[in-house]
């Protein structure tokens, strides 16, 4: 079974490995090498355990440990992911926590008995699971609610059953540990399928900018643009207000001009907003009329950061 985990964790790492080129244009890099930090840590500490099996539990349990903390940091670093801050947010909010929740499992590890698995006490799981909480529900209404449901899953089977409160249904430690990385790979499979699924037929170019945006940085940020950009619809009267299901219209049939001119202002409004989290070529992309037949701004960008590469 260890072999079939190591290799679950490699499958999950290449692929979370080339969406880097895809969101080179934002400010998530560093949410996606979080991710690949903590699937490296797992990879390292199944193959400690495929190496010397029953021989150092402590070590194997300490590096799980390690992994699902880092891999509850995504989530962290993209409520921190604003411009000119991002960079900041990874090393005063994003390191200290991994420290302070590796704490625990440290106090517990026993260098003098390798072969001892850590046992991880109630209070330490509880902020565990607050943490967890607080990294997912972001996306939760967004199109990757499942996602991130299958991922908070994963990681809790990393760690419940290291917990003294394990309940008796829970798998033990090996069996979790495969179920897990299993959970991983079904996330990035439904991921994959959920960014295919934004319908193009019937909405504009300025709703597919703004669900994109609100699925890839969660319902905090787009919560705080949405404020913003109908502040700005009040202000300035225009014929349409946002929503999360995005643009209505504030009049029951406001005539041409009035949408041209709440168009532009809208795009220009978006520009300024969204330029402290990506760059103006992925607002292009999104803005930019496809032609028949022609890939998803997502898979453009893709492709061109290959042939660059």
């Amino acid at each position: 079974m260890s072999a079939v985990i190591v290799a679950n964790i490699l499958i999950s790492l290449w692929v979370v490995a080339r969406s880097l080129a895809r969101l080179r244009q934002t400010t998530l890099p560093t949410a996606v090498w979080c991710a690949i930090g903590g699937l490296a840590a797992a990879a390292v500490a199944q193959s400690i355990e495929l190496a010397y099996p029953e021989q150092a539990n402590g070590w194997v349990d300490l590096g799980w440990y390690f992994s699902a903390v880092v891999l509850l940091c995504p989530g962290i670093a993209v409520l921190g992911a604003r411009r000119p801050g991002a960079s900041a947010w990874a090393f005063f909010v994003v390191l200290p926590l991994v420290l302070v929740l590796m704490w625990p499992a440290v106090a517990s590890f026993q260098m003098a008995r390798p072969t001892a698995p850590i046992e991880i006490e109630v209070p330490a799981l509880v902020g565990f699971g607050l943490v967890l909480i607080m990294s997912g529900g972001n996306y939760f209404g967004t199109r990757y609610t499942m996602s991130t449901f299958y991922y908070a899953a994963a990681i809790m089977l990393l760690v419940v059953p290291m917990s003294v409160a394990a309940p008796d249904f829970f798998p033990e430690r090996s069996t979790a540990r495969f179920m897990a990385t299993l959970g991983f790979l079904l996330v990035l499979s439904e991921t994959s399928r959920r960014s295919k699924a934004l319908p193009v037929d019937g909405i504009s170019r300025l709703d597919v900018l703004w669900f994109d945006f609100m699925d890839s940085f969660g319902m905090v940020w787009a919560k705080r643009v949405m404020d913003r950009v109908n502040e700005s619809a009040r202000h300035e009267k225009w014929a349409m207000q946002l929503e999360l299901h995005g643009f209505v219209p504030v009049a029951e049939s406001p005539t041409a001009d009035e949408l041209l001119r709440t168009n532009e202002r809208i795009e220009l409004t978006f520009r300024w907003l969204l330029k402290r989290f990506v760059d103006p070529e992925w607002i292009d992309a999104r803005l930019r009329e496809p032609a028949v037949g022609q890939a998803p701004p997502d898979e453009v960008q893709s492709s061109q950061a290959s042939e660059q590469s």
